[in-house]
């Protein structure tokens, strides 16, 4: 009997919808649940720092600008260990292959004064899809979280 592993995809993907099942059960309001996924981003984060699976360093006051090569980091992060088979940061652009992220001068001002700012990174193939489609074909939106919540995690150590 071969027990099971969380590298494999399928039962990550089992273990995910599990927890987050579980989670909505025992979490109710909608604040805690926030809370709860952006903790596992939080020690996400923490752990790959801790066993230096992330090089790039983040100071306090860094602007959003000079965050762009941790956020590619820990994308090319989920990539390698195979939670997705690629990401885009950004729209699609159908007429040009432009690498550049849309991040400027202009949303380091705003975010220093107290906006916010928008950045749309597509993950394609997550590990977690099939929890997602099955909890959200349950009428609910509080899905597995991890990319998303790991790139807050390092922006707010910034």
């Amino acid at each position: 009997w071969n027990s099971e592993h969380v590298n494999d995809q399928y039962y990550f993907d089992l273990t995910s919808y599990a927890l987050w099942r579980t989670a909505a059960d025992i979490i109710p309001d909608f604040a805690m649940r926030d809370k709860f996924a952006r903790n596992v981003g939080r020690e996400i984060y923490r752990q790959a720092k801790e066993d230096g699976l992330l090089q790039k360093s983040m100071k306090e006051g860094d602007l959003l600008t000079t965050t762009v090569p941790s956020m590619i980091e820990i994308l090319n992060l989920f990539k390698e260990c195979k939670f997705c088979e690629s990401y885009r940061i950004g729209a699609e652009q159908n007429d040009k292959k432009d690498d550049a992220i849309g991040f400027d001068e202009f949303d380091d001002e705003d975010l220093q004064g107290g906006a916010s700012v928008n950045c749309l990174v597509s993950v394609y193939s997550p590990a977690t899809l099939g929890a997602s489609l099955q909890i959200t074909g349950e009428k609910s939106r509080f899905t597995p979280e991890f990319v998303g919540t790991t790139l807050a995690a390092m922006w707010e150590s910034a």
